[in-house]
């Protein structure tokens, strides 16, 4: 499934590099608040802004990449500062117009929320995408993703204020509801200092997923094996023998018993010799 395979991905690079990827989201979160404290102009506070969450994206992708993280890659979309500004503002005007919509404004506001999400990304990898043509690529790209995106995020952070709920009620039991406290104390710090960062590399996944699909691979339903045709055999007609007629014997062939002139005895045809005395019959 791909929110599991996103999940342990991003389970593994934030357990190499945890600190690196805090310390650059708290710089990117302590220069938003130097832009909103010093900026002068609205006109110039959003757009930075905008531009320092698309670098913060950047980082987050070459994270779950596997590749090194530095503080440049925060700057990455101020080399091209007004399409990457240009993109990210368009995207949360579009978000809030659809807010506006009465009744399903919300619904569709968070269903929006998620086909804009890989615009970051886009403006960050894609040179050649324009700022409002990055929206039409990620709604695009994010087709088949949006609900599994919502529930990888939904689902554990309700678990997370389920469980935090639980122990705030576990601590207002006397004596040991200290403990509980403690521990409430302890899951909300590393909910607040990691979540974000899990959330930012689950987010880099999915765009990495569309990117790149697996291919699933189709099987054919196995063909059942050919039995070979049985070969007639070779009509073979049968040779008659030949027989070699040979003419009935005639009367005057057959041969005709001896008699002996010695001792007038009877001998069998074709005898040469006479059986009682012995005599040639010639």
């Amino acid at each position: 499934m791909i929110i599991s395979n996103i999940y342990k991905r991003a389970f593994n690079v934030l357990s190499k590099m945890p600190f690196k990827l805090w310390g650059l989201s708290l710089l990117s979160s302590l220069l938003t608040i130097l832009v909103l404290v010093f900026g002068v102009l609205p006109i110039v506070i959003v757009p930075v802004i905008a531009v320092l969450s698309a670098g913060m994206a950047a980082v987050y992708l070459d994270g779950f990449n596997g590749k090194e993280v530095y503080s440049d890659q925060l700057f990455k979309g101020f080399k091209d500062f007004w399409r990457t500004a240009g993109g990210m503002c368009w995207k949360k005007l579009w978000i809030f117009i659809w807010f506006l919509v009465p009744i399903a404004g919300p619904f569709i506001a968070i269903s929006k929320y998620y086909a804009y999400s890989f615009t970051p990304y886009i403006l960050n990898e894609e040179k050649s995408v324009n700022a409002t043509a990055a929206l039409r690529k990620s709604m695009q790209d994010t087709n088949g993703y949006k609900l599994q995106m919502f529930c990888a995020e939904f689902i554990p952070n309700l678990l997370i204020y389920a469980v935090m709920a639980i122990l705030a009620l576990l601590s207002k039991i006397p004596f040991v509801g200290i403990l509980f406290a403690v521990i409430t104390v302890i899951v909300q710090l590393v909910y607040t200092l990691f979540a974000p960062l899990f959330f930012g590399l689950v987010h880099a996944g999915f765009y990495e997923y569309a990117k790149t699909p697996v291919k699933s691979t189709t099987y054919s339903a196995p063909q059942a094996p050919q039995t070979p045709q049985a070969q007639s055999a070779p009509v073979q007609t049968p040779v008659q023998p030949q027989t070699t007629e040979q003419a009935a014997p005639t009367e005057n062939d057959t041969p005709k018993p001896i008699t002996c002139p010695v001792c007038d005895s009877v001998n069998a045809p074709n005898t040469h010799f006479c059986y009682k005395c012995g005599s040639k019959l010639d």
